[in-house]
């Protein structure tokens, strides 16, 4: 029984462990997944209707194309921003073949465009409660939304992490 009991607190331990940080207002992250952590979220180019892929996590310069700003900060819906773009997820439907997101230009009045930075667990999720997803943990691998399910969840799981200035 001590072991179950032990067992049963190492894995919370574990999982506690992984819950992402408060993000405040106005921060540059890095919104790493936690299936490859040598992965972040990025647009594929600066444009319009690219879509959005995890590569190597760059050095936060304004070149830096994994380098995300978060407007309202983690816990309430917020745009997640590059430049003028946002990631969002206007015609997106999860399991169908349009479920890649992508960026479009910024707009404050677009639902699609605003995202929620959970802490526990570390989901990012949008008005309708459906979660950013990555199916295959390689560099370059197209970013999808898909049904928030706890089969799912280890795809779902991102860790913003703060860019230091």
């Amino acid at each position: 029984m001590f072991t179950l009991v032990a067992l049963v607190a190492s894995a919370l331990a574990l999982v506690s462990g992984t819950a992402a940080e408060f993000i405040p207002a106005g921060t540059l992250v890095h919104i790493i997944s936690t299936q490859n952590t040598s992965l972040a979220l990025a647009p594929e180019a600066v444009e319009p209707n690219a879509y959005l892929e995890v590569t190597v996590p760059g050095d936060g310069s304004s070149d830096d194309r994994t380098a995300l700003y978060i407007v309202s900060g983690s816990g309430v819906p917020t745009q997640i921003v590059y430049g003028d773009l946002c990631i969002s997820s206007k015609g997106v439907v999860p399991e169908s073949s349009s479920q890649v997101l992508y960026v479009a230009e910024c707009d404050e009045n677009d639902s699609a465009q605003f995202w929620t930075l959970n802490e526990d667990p570390s989901t990012i999720t949008n008005a309708v409660g459906n979660c950013i997803s990555l199916g295959r943990p390689a560099d370059g691998v197209p970013v999808i939304l898909d049904f928030c399910e706890d089969v799912l969840q280890p795809h779902e799981l991102w860790v913003p992490t703060p860019i230091s200035a």
